[in-house]
């Protein structure tokens, strides 16, 4: 049998292996990990978070989507692993410490509320409130990497069903190929506050709540002259996601929590 974790990061859930030995290389196969991921025929999951050595930092993360293929970053995946690492033994439960992801190295914080802070690694702006045309009609988007390419779009009323029709065609636009973007909707409710749904690629649906995107929404909301930082995202879940600046860089800050702890039967693969 293998042991695992479940975690969820303010509504992202994850399945979490120390791999720090390398002995699950054989396991974690795009394959295997798409079926661990399968809600209902196996632990069901948004991803999949491996920790890893790392012999400069605390530890290595490699994230993987739903669908098996592994992603540069999920931002409540970085502060989920990093609560798992502290309790493993692998980082320190108290003060900063550092990781390396996809896109380089981040630093982490275990607060005594019990929320976990996460530093990005800088974030980029491609371009701001650009119209591209779908065949629901033109949409301004604004387009931002913040570990991941995230297309975001301000709207008033996320409860209206615009989201639904349209954030599946922004995922896939012909403006973010090859591999398309996120597709994060945002909508006001004040200089520091706001709401946000993404539709992920990788997991092909909406989440319940994503780091990479608060991050990319308060960006890009403060550089349309939107919003102050820091700001509170309330998240797909009722959760909150705290985003700010320091000069660390770009941090994102919520809950982290074990759901339970498990391990795999040798015939959790049949169905």
């Amino acid at each position: 049998m293998t042991d695992f974790v479940k975690m969820s990061g303010a509504g992202n859930d994850f399945i979490v292996f120390d791999n720090r030995d390398s002995s699950l290389d054989t396991l974690l196969t795009r394959e295997n990990i798409r079926r661990l991921c399968t809600r209902s025929l196996s632990v069901g999951a948004d991803g999949l978070l491996e920790l890893r050595e790392c012999p400069h930092t605390s530890f290595r993360m490699k994230y993987y989507n739903s669908d098996g293929g592994e992603a540069h970053m999920c931002g409540n995946g970085g502060r989920c692993i990093s609560a798992f690492a502290a309790a493993a033994g692998a980082a320190p439960a108290s003060g900063r410490f550092q990781f390396m992801s996809g896109p380089g190295l981040h630093s982490a914080e275990l607060f005594p509320d019990g929320t976990v802070g996460l530093w990005m690694t800088e974030p980029v702006i491609h371009f701001l409130e650009e119209e591209i045309t779908t065949s629901a009609g033109v949409v301004a988007v604004s387009y931002a990497d913040t570990g991941v390419p995230h297309a975001v779009t301000f709207v008033d009323n996320l409860s209206d069903g615009i989201f639904e029709k349209l954030a599946p065609m922004i995922r896939a636009h012909p403006s973010f190929l090859p591999e398309g973007a996120n597709s994060t909707f945002v909508s006001s409710l004040g200089r520091s506050q706001a709401v946000m749904r993404t539709w992920e690629r990788g997991v092909e649906g909406e989440t319940l709540a994503c780091g990479t995107g608060a991050v990319a929404a308060a960006l890009v909301g403060r550089e349309l002259g939107l919003f102050d930082l820091p700001m509170d995202i309330r998240m797909k879940s009722g959760l909150l996601l705290s985003v700010g600046l320091d000069k660390s860089g770009w941090w994102l800050r919520g809950e982290a929590r074990t759901v339970y702890a498990g391990s795999l039967k040798d015939h959790w693969y049949d169905a």
